[in-house]
């Protein structure tokens, strides 16, 4: 995949730094923007305190001590106060001795960091920049999280859906279910009912088999009898 076909983008990088997902991004931000917008605000103070003390100052009453300490304060060292104590100094000193400028040193490299002060763009140039960069920096984050926030919420949901649709079908399988062991259940109790009544029918027809045959005994030993009766008067008929 190229870098441009990345859906993120790093506000302070630009278009040439691009990311796959926002916690790649927001680690970017963290590991490389979060001391840097604070060396800006830091450099555009020293410039501002640099410039202020320059323009306050005669020139003419300048030491070889105090000429170094400015080129030391424009260096973004923070030593205003020696500044000005060794200048309160010079000008207790003869009008000859400060205006001895042969004998004042100045390193090369002070030099130029002084020419690069000089050249460079006017403080409140520096602190919009940091203000700005603070500002979109802060903006991208807010961005991220509630990117984050909104892809955390729409996951809830999705897994709450998924849940919900789960749970809804479990029930309505067990309530499928439940209302088939009902059906059987009263099927079988009807034919409970069924051979109950069945039972008692039978048994109300074996009472009257049996009382039926009770009296067909009867009977039989009435005729047996009787049999007996006429058979020995017919014998005796015959004698």
């Amino acid at each position: 995949m190229a870098t441009l076909d990345l859906p993120y983008r790093c506000p302070r990088c630009g278009e040439h730094k691009r990311f796959r997902s926002l916690s790649s991004l927001r680690a970017h931000l963290e590991y490389n923007h979060t001391y840097e917008t604070l060396y800006v605000l830091s450099k555009s103070s020293s410039i501002c305190d640099a410039s202020v003390l320059s323009s306050g100052i005669d020139k003419s009453i300048l030491t070889p001590a105090s000429c170094k300490e400015i080129f030391e304060s424009t260096s973004f060292r923070g030593k205003e106060q020696r500044y000005l104590c060794d200048l309160q100094c010079g000008e207790e000193l003869p009008l000859g001795s400060t205006c001895y400028f042969p004998e004042i040193e100045v390193p090369v490299n002070d030099i130029l960091m002084r020419k690069a002060v000089s050249s460079a763009p006017p403080p409140a140039a520096f602190a919009a920049a940091a203000v700005d960069a603070v500002y979109e920096e802060g903006l991208a984050r807010l961005k991220i999280q509630a990117l984050e926030k909104l892809d955390l919420n729409e996951r809830l949901e999705k897994l709450s859906e998924e849940v919900e649709h789960k749970i809804t079908a479990r029930v309505d399988k067990l309530q499928t279910e439940l209302e088939k062991r009902s059906s059987e259940l009263e099927k079988a109790k009807q034919e409970s009912v069924r051979l109950s009544r069945e039972k008692h029918d039978l048994e109300e027809k074996a009472c009257e088999l049996s009382r039926q045959v009770d009296v067909s005994v009867e009977m039989l030993a009435t005729l047996k009898q009787d049999l007996v009766q006429k058979d020995q008067e017919l014998v005796r008929k015959q004698q």
